[in-house]
């Protein structure tokens, strides 16, 4: 079926994995294709159900800009999880600057001092910002095991 698909090239096909198995998802590049995947299998448990979740929701074929700001949410609340271990890693601001994000534009709560209308490409990067950073963290984690610390 995902042939078929790919040949009338419209940009959709089956989820072979994750909670939206079966279910006609977004194509995305290589590298963002790759990414979903890795941030899925490099993650603890608990958390890969959560990045799961999030990806089905950000790439599902009827997706909704409410949809996506979920998933963005999903992902930001595992990185304030980790908002230590993003303090003692990465460099300087990068903790702050994620948060920033997260809580000037809507995404996390939604009051009168926050920026709500901007175009729905910026909820977009937000995703695959926080994704990448779940990833990246999945990364320092699993290298920090590694050396028992």
């Amino acid at each position: 079926m995902n042939d078929l698909l790919k040949a009338a090239g419209i940009g959709y096909r089956l989820a072979d994995r994750g909670e939206d198995l079966g279910r006609l998802v977004e194509i995305f590049d290589d590298g963002r294709t790759r990414l979903v995947s890795e941030s899925i299998e490099n993650a603890l448990p608990d958390v890969a159900a959560r990045v799961r979740h999030a990806i089905a929701l950000f790439r599902g074929r009827t997706a909704t800009g409410e949809d996506k700001r979920s998933a963005a949410i999903t992902l930001a609340g595992i990185l304030e999880e980790r908002r230590q271990l993003i303090k003692d890693e990465l460099t300087t601001g990068d903790e702050s600057a994620l948060f920033q994000i997260a809580n000037k534009f809507a995404v996390r709560h939604r009051n009168e001092q926050q920026l709500h209308d901007y175009d729905p490409a910026f909820l977009d990067w937000i995703f695959w910002w926080y994704l990448a950073t779940v990833e990246l963290t999945n990364r320092i984690i699993d290298r920090q095991a590694r050396q028992g610390t």
